[in-house]
């Protein structure tokens, strides 16, 4: 599913606590992400799902659950 892959990139790649981590999570307040921080986000999951994005689009998401609908805009998930 995507929300696990978005879960193992924040937890070992990003240095996030798993218990921080729901589809309600804002990566702004919550996570204290900055706009470097997102494109680090979005870049792992390009190479991840081999796909690429409208980084403007996905720039402006804020939570966990807008991240997973923004991917399964570029891919069928099983």
């Amino acid at each position: 599913m995507i929300i696990d892959v978005v879960k193992n990139i924040l937890v070992n790649q990003m240095d996030v606590d798993d218990s921080k981590i729901t589809m309600e999570t804002r990566l702004n307040e919550d996570l204290k992400f900055d706009s470097i921080d997102k494109a680090e986000l979005i870049t792992s999951l390009e190479d991840e799902f081999d796909v690429m994005v409208d980084y403007e689009q996905v720039l402006h998401v804020n939570t966990i659950q807008e991240i997973v609908d923004e991917i399964k805009k570029y891919i069928k998930e099983d």
